[in-house]
């Protein structure tokens, strides 16, 4: 019964229950004196020097549990999924953001975009020094060194540089690396492309092999890592 205390040897409590005691309110927070005051030895316990802490006692009993979702919380709604984060602003790389015909960035009013087919994950480093060439650790993980976008695989390599800013007039110095992970922090050089290269350029990524199966999910292929540098 609600409210009784029960004692195996004895069975149920015949008094009344302690003074300040309430009836659980279904927080699953009992609410009995706290700390066992000095009161207490009238009902079975022996005296204890214990501040009692009814501020405390009465700031529990007005705390109910809400579940807490949303923003801020860390947890979608139920049923849902996280909402994407905003693009990255990155003026070093031009191609991250769809210009329109009148010189801005993004859709004109009334209109919709015509996505390609099928994509490409790139994900690109931004350091100032090559992967390869780093004497710490470079993780994968840490999303302050790159930047991750989805490509048009019928993107040629030319456009690919111009979009990741390589604009130099002087095309050799226009450079593209492609880049594996050796594993630990540590990173490999692969294929290099100049700016001048004529016959690689004008490919389509898909020909490099930078195509939709590059997901980096597990048992598939990995994402494609890059690096430029245009001086």
């Amino acid at each position: 019964m609600a409210g009784r205390g029960y004692n195996t040897l004895h069975g149920f409590d015949q008094g009344p229950p302690p003074p300040s005691f309430m009836p659980n309110q279904g927080f699953g927070i009992p609410q009995y004196p706290a700390f066992f005051p000095a009161q207490a030895p009238a009902y079975g316990f022996p005296a204890m020097q214990v501040p009692v802490a009814a501020p405390m006692a009465a700031h529990i009993q007005q705390m109910p549990y809400i579940p807490q979702y949303g923003p801020g919380y860390g947890y979608p709604y139920p049923g849902q999924t996280h909402p994407a984060p905003p693009p990255r602003t990155n003026p070093a790389f031009p191609g991250i953001h769809l210009r329109n015909h009148t010189g801005g960035v993004g859709l004109p009013p009334g209109y919709d975009y015509a996505f390609p087919a099928a994509h490409c994950k790139i994900h690109v480093f931004t350091t100032k020094t090559a992967p390869w060439q780093y004497t710490t650790l470079l993780h994968s993980w840490d999303e302050s060194t790159h930047v991750k976008m989805f490509v048009p695989v019928n993107t040629t390599v030319k456009e690919l540089m111009q979009g990741l800013g390589c604009s130099n007039a002087d095309a050799k110095k226009n450079v593209l690396h492609e880049i594996t992970e050796a594993g630990n922090g540590k990173w490999l050089k692969g294929l290099t492309i100049t700016g001048d290269d004529k016959d690689n350029v004008k490919l389509a990524i898909s020909e490099m092999g930078w195509d939709k199966t590059r997901t980096g999910h597990p048992g598939e292929r990995p994402v494609v890592w890059l690096y430029v540098t245009k001086d």
